[in-house]
């Protein structure tokens, strides 16, 4: 779901049980509660790659739970009596909408993922450069959940983008069992049109951004948070050059 409007926090719940960007679970004024990440705990860089990352990958047809950007009152994280809370400060946070009872996807269950939406996640992973959803019958860290009427739902996309250089991990990436599907030039091409009309948009989304994450300081807009908007862009524009997935 494309962002639509700004949410606002209500009660901040505990930590989430998962993730290295310190996120927490958070209701929100309309009574729904939402995986938040702070530009304290994860990072401007990586607020910016979520939102980016959300924003096209909605426009790709990726079934990314719905998300907004949240304010949290100082006075909030102040009072709450969470632990650690204060990781929720810095500015306006990202906010993914929690999925009740969505579990983690298992080595087990890849198969039953329409080849398509394999193929679709496999080269949008390779376009923003998100090595970040690896699994094999060993484990791994997935970052793909699926839902209690099994569905699959993707999240998680605070690495992409900051590393932009050639990736060198998909023979690692769980969808990597798509990459001869792949090799057919009209079944990847068939995805690229669709990434390239994403990208189309990119004045729009960039507008969505708070200066709090594009900037190092809010108040001095000469310092961009890096990489900046322009090198990512510039990495994002490489989708119509082969080298970009000789990898595959």
């Amino acid at each position: 779901m494309l962002i639509q409007r700004t949410l606002i926090a209500e009660e901040i719940l505990r930590p989430a049980e998962q993730g290295r960007s310190c996120p927490f679970l958070v209701r929100d004024t309309e009574g729904d509660i939402y995986v938040v990440k702070g530009v304290d705990g994860a990072g401007r860089p990586a607020l910016v790659s979520e939102l980016l990352c959300a924003e096209l990958g909605s426009r790709c047809e990726l079934p990314i739970p719905n998300y907004g950007i949240m304010e949290i009152s100082p006075a909030l994280i102040a009072h709450c009596g969470v632990e650690k809370a204060h990781d929720l400060g810095g500015g306006p946070a990202f906010a993914s909408l929690l999925i009740e009872q969505a579990a983690e996807l298992r080595f087990a269950q890849v198969a039953s993922i329409d080849e398509p939406l394999q193929q679709r996640v496999l080269l949008f992973d390779i376009w923003v450069n998100n090595g970040d959803r690896q699994l094999t019958d060993l484990g791994g860290n997935v970052n793909l959940l699926m839902t209690p009427d099994n569905h699959l739902a993707v999240i998680d996309h605070n690495v992409a983008l900051l590393e932009l250089e050639t990736p060198d991990w998909t023979n690692r990436h769980v969808f990597s069992g798509q990459t001869k599907a792949l090799d057919d030039l009209v079944v990847r091409g068939s995805h690229i049109s669709v990434l390239d009309s994403a990208l189309a948009d990119w004045d729009t989304i960039i507008d969505l951004l708070p200066d709090e994450w594009v900037y190092r300081d809010p108040d001095d807009n000469t310092t961009p948070s890096q990489p900046t908007l322009d090198a990512r862009r510039q990495w994002l524009s490489r989708l119509n050059e082969d080298d970009i997935w000789r990898n595959l």
